[in-house]
């Protein structure tokens, strides 16, 4: 399984040929697809911004129906608490919203598929793929 991020998604909604093919990649394979509770958070927020609300709503509705969502544990939270504080230490905070996503795809055992790699890279452990 493979944890899509929003980055991932947002390219998939707007038809990008490159993240198009790497999705055809995932289902020829017969990898299962996933994202977090935040991510489809996001992309909500960003749907009813749109000029087009209803239609990018739906669009978001139906790709999100299509994916497995991780849940929230509290194995997950406290990943998340101890991510923030030792990246903070580290001098490389990432933000609480990617540092909840890292946090359960780690707590999933998922690797995240981002456009947002290098930020990503950052949290250890985390396996980061991109297109």
């Amino acid at each position: 399984m493979v944890c899509l991020d929003t980055s991932f998604i947002i390219a998939l909604l707007r038809r990008d040929p490159r993240a198009e093919r790497k999705l055809e990649e995932y289902v020829d394979s017969g990898t299962r697809l996933s994202t977090t509770p935040i991510t489809a958070c996001e992309l909500f927020k960003g749907a009813y911004r749109s000029r087009k609300r209803d239609a990018e709503v739906r669009k978001v509705r139906d790709m999100l129906a299509l994916l497995e969502m991780l849940d929230f544990s509290i194995g997950s939270c406290e990943r998340y608490g101890k991510l923030v504080n030792d990246l903070e230490r580290a001098g490389t905070p990432i933000g609480d919203l990617d540092a909840i996503i890292a946090s359960l795809a780690l707590t999933h055992n998922e690797p995240i598929l981002t456009a947002d790699k290098d930020h990503f890279e950052r949290v250890p452990g985390l396996i980061v793929e991109s297109w």
